[in-house]
């Protein structure tokens, strides 16, 4: 099940994308699309659903945009998740975040998307 941190459950059940990441090196290369059009496929073709999920942080702008054009959209946002952050000096520490969860019907129409009936 999709549910919030807080414990909102939405009764949402699909795949779930998470923690998708590309190295600096390799980005603006369309790479990041690609993993996220495979993960649809496998999402839609062997596994057999009709809708896909994504966690983002809402500070990641770049990500968001991306999601959006391929078709994602908001469904809600958790202003209450932590997150991993790391420090000047290498370590690790727990940070507030915003966690945006996102959704895509699959195998659907160019309008599916952009008019969503759920």
């Amino acid at each position: 099940k999709i549910k919030k941190m807080d414990g909102y459950d939405g009764s949402m059940t699909g795949p779930l994308m998470s923690n998708l990441a590309i190295g600096r090196q390799y980005r603006r290369k369309g790479l990041a699309e690609d993993l996220v059009r495979a993960a649809e496929n496998v999402a839609r073709k062997e596994w057999g659903y009709d809708d896909c999920f994504l966690y983002v942080e809402k500070r990641n702008t770049p990500a968001i945009k991306l999601y959006q054009k391929l078709g994602y959209r908001t469904i809600w946002e958790d202003p209450s998740a932590n997150t991993l952050l790391p420090t000047p000096d290498g370590r690790i520490v727990n940070g507030k975040t915003t966690i945006v969860c996102m959704k895509k019907k699959l195998g659907g129409s160019l309008f599916a998307n952009i008019f969503p009936s759920s």
